[in-house]
């Protein structure tokens, strides 16, 4: 699965990307920290950093692949809650 920031940020519409409820949206979430949210719930991830999501092509923002098998809005949200938690620390 492949998961862009964009779909965790609080800042995006849903048309700009957005793909979990804003109560679990994360400002700014960067690609980094969300690899190491997948590596927290110990699911085998990668992050290529030169990619960029392709409706905002211009920011350089990069993207995880994740291996899982739920549902992708699962892992969505499972996602944003460790990011969120970690942004408050």
């Amino acid at each position: 699965m492949i998961i862009w920031p964009a779909y965790l940020d609080s800042r995006k519409s849903r048309s700009q990307g957005r793909r979990v409820p804003l109560e679990y949206a994360v400002e700014s979430p960067s690609a980094s920290e969300i690899l190491r949210a997948a590596k927290k719930l110990q699911l085998e991830a990668r992050m290529e950093s030169d990619k960029s999501y392709p409706s905002s092509w211009w920011e350089s923002s990069g993207r995880v692949i994740v291996e899982y098998d739920g549902s992708k809005r699962e892992l969505l949200i499972k996602l944003a809650r460790l990011v969120r938690s970690s942004k408050k620390n």
